[in-house]
């Protein structure tokens, strides 16, 4: 189920190009090329499985294979993603599926750099107030700025501790873009993924070929430089602006979200209630109950149709009797 590649992919993007990061640069959207590295992980919690992560300059690849449940079903899925300076292409290597796509971030960098100076100043004000209402409708109490926490180690090497909302994430020193340790919950998914293995060098140049027996079609994207620059151009307008301030005093007026600052703190008794509804809900088979209704629905309908049938069957029945006894016979 794509549900299970969800916090996959947020904690890619977290890693890659964090909500924190690009607040703190000066162009948002520009990355920096990475060092030559290949990393193994580890996930645990709701997603267990294992990947890999190797960076070549301006190429990152992540191969994952984890296996997950939701709403009942046990699901695996062997995802194969790779980003270069003008792709992105996504596989799926067990329906041997794939799709290119434009890489959008370096169009946007250059539309950033087209915007004058007030421009830029109100799209990193409205990135800072989406993080914060995003945080807040998710209900994880924290700012996603990128607070930094410690300084831990994992597989030999020395990492930063980040925290975005619900999620931490522990970037490796002098690596960009390469998480030592990702943890947070999501949407009832507790997710973690733990480095256990870090091999720094230029990767073999096979590391970042294509996988065998897929192949990738073009998703159609129209004219992406336009579509770059009026994204862009939208983040830092004023009706984006306005949009936010009218948010957050919908959010002030509702009693369950505070005006500011973060969420009070769930009690014990409501993070065991939240715990279980989120098995419940993990364990909760959907296909299975919507199977139930509908037979339920259709056998109430065969139910009630065979009465019919079995009501005209007498009827007739009777009619012919009686009109066996009301006929004449010599």
């Amino acid at each position: 189920m794509r549900t299970a590649v969800a916090p996959l992919a947020l904690s890619f993007f977290l890693s890659v190009a964090p909500p924190g990061a690009l607040l703190s640069q000066q162009n948002p959207f520009k990355l920096t090329r990475g060092k030559p590295i290949q990393v193994d992980y580890v996930f645990a919690g709701n997603v267990t499985g294992t990947g890999q992560r190797t960076v070549s300059a301006d190429r990152v690849l992540d191969h994952q294979t984890t296996t997950g449940k939701f709403f009942g079903k046990t699901s695996t899925n062997d995802t194969w993603m790779l980003i270069t300076p003008d792709s992105v292409y996504n596989a799926d290597l067990i329906k041997k599926t794939g799709t290119r796509g434009p890489n959008m971030l370096p169009l946007m960098a250059r539309a950033y750099d087209d915007l004058d100076g007030t421009a830029k100043q109100r799209l990193q004000h409205n990135l800072q107030d989406m993080s914060q209402i995003i945080a807040r409708a998710f209900g994880t109490g924290t700012v996603m700025t990128g607070e930094k926490g410690e300084t831990k180690t994992y597989a030999g090497e020395k990492c930063d501790e980040r925290t975005f909302g619900s999620f931490t994430i522990c970037n490796m020193q002098g690596a960009s873009g390469v998480p030592l340790h990702v943890s947070g919950s999501l949407l009832c998914v507790d997710f973690e993924q733990t480095a256990t293995a870090v091999r720094k060098g230029e990767p073999a140049g096979s590391a970042f070929a294509p996988p065998a027996g897929v192949a990738f079609r073009d998703a159609p994207m129209g004219n992406v430089d336009s579509l770059a620059r009026g994204y862009v151009q939208y983040l830092a307008s004023q009706q984006l602006t306005d949009s936010l301030a009218a948010a957050r005093t919908r959010m002030a007026s509702t009693p369950a979200t505070p005006a500011s600052g973060p969420a009070p703190a769930p009690t014990a008794e409501e993070r065991a209630q939240q715990r279980q509804a989120c098995e419940a809900l993990k364990n909760f088979d959907l296909g299975k109950e919507m199977r139930a209704a509908t037979n339920r629905v259709l056998g109430d309908a065969v139910h009630d149709a065979l009465k019919e049938k079995q009501n005209q069957v007498e009827s007739g029945a009777r009619e012919k009797v009686k009109g066996f006894i009301r006929r004449p016979h010599f």
